[in-house]
């Protein structure tokens, strides 16, 4: 293993493993604390200059790499250009997209049973599944991903599964604990528990939708886990194959980046004392977070 783990690391993983944020707190502390995630850092160029905008100008906390991603390479050089990033590896095992295929970091011919005819990760959770994939194929290929990030010399502060799908069954869950303990590092989940969510809100609202959201957080940590990017020609060409996947998408994720920008919700963060962070952040307080 490249990047060895540390006495810390996995006392930490298994921490997480064991118990809450929640319970980790003083009974006293009665402080917010939001993570901010940012989805499918690589995917494409006009994605990368969002999530740019969003750490500079924005409340973004962390964001998660596409190591499979056309436009990898650009946020990897971002990535080690801003060492002050929370970067996360974004494990993927299928591509939602028309006409935007991804295939895996490792040859096709290594596995064969994460592909289609085409040697393109399938499109959705369910034709995935479907395929019978080999769980030692799913396992090489992930960890590939996470080794992938680490050649270009990026920090790794956590890992999460782009879609869910390498956590959509028990079995593939385990997998991706196995990683999360090998490298040391948290899953950040987002799918439950302490989360916030501006997702299937209309892209006209979103703005309204965070500020509102913002308001009724108690204390403890939250996570919002969105995908900022911009309105272009090549974001409004993409179109998800899943049956229930956003229209729109360009300004479903162009909206998404002016909210994290908003003056407004960086106001309210400021009015409620909420305290941005991120798991490099959690590490070095030594709190544990289960399913964040």
């Amino acid at each position: 293993m490249k990047k060895w783990l540390s006495v810390f690391g996995l006392l930490c993983i298994l921490a997480f493993s064991a118990g809450s944020y929640h319970a980790s707190l003083d009974a006293t502390d009665d402080s917010i604390q939001l993570i901010v995630r940012g989805d499918d850092f690589g995917m494409t160029h006009s994605a990368n200059m969002a999530i740019a905008r969003a750490f500079k100008e924005g409340i973004l906390t962390c964001s998660s790499i596409l190591t499979i991603a056309p436009w990898f390479e650009e946020a990897a050089r971002m990535s080690r250009e801003n060492p002050d990033w929370c970067i996360g590896v974004h494990l993927a095992l299928n591509g939602e997209w028309k006409d935007y295929r991804w295939k895996p970091v490792l040859p096709v011919t290594e596995v064969p049973s994460l592909v289609d005819e085409d040697g393109y990760f399938y499109q959705t959770e369910e034709a995935f599944l479907s395929a019978n994939p080999s769980l030692e194929e799913v396992e090489k290929e992930l960890r590939a991903q996470v080794e992938k990030a680490l050649k270009r010399k990026i920090d790794i502060q956590y890992v999460d599964t782009h879609m869910g799908t390498a956590r959509s069954t028990p079995e593939l869950h385990e997998i991706v604990k196995h990683i999360s303990r090998d490298y040391g590092v948290p899953i950040s989940q987002g799918y439950e528990g302490d989360r916030v969510s501006i997702y299937e809100v209309p892209y006209k609202q979103k703005k309204k939708a965070l500020v509102e959201e913002l308001k009724k957080l108690g204390p403890g940590l939250w996570l919002l886990v969105v995908h900022p990017g911009t309105d272009t020609p090549e974001a409004r060409a993409l179109v998800d194959a899943n049956p229930d996947g956003l229209k729109d998408v360009a300004f479903h994720r162009a909206a998404v980046t002016d909210a994290l920008t908003s003056k407004k919700v960086k106001k309210i963060i400021e009015k409620r004392n909420i305290r941005l962070t991120d798991y490099r952040m959690l590490q070095a307080q030594k709190r544990p977070a289960t399913g964040f």
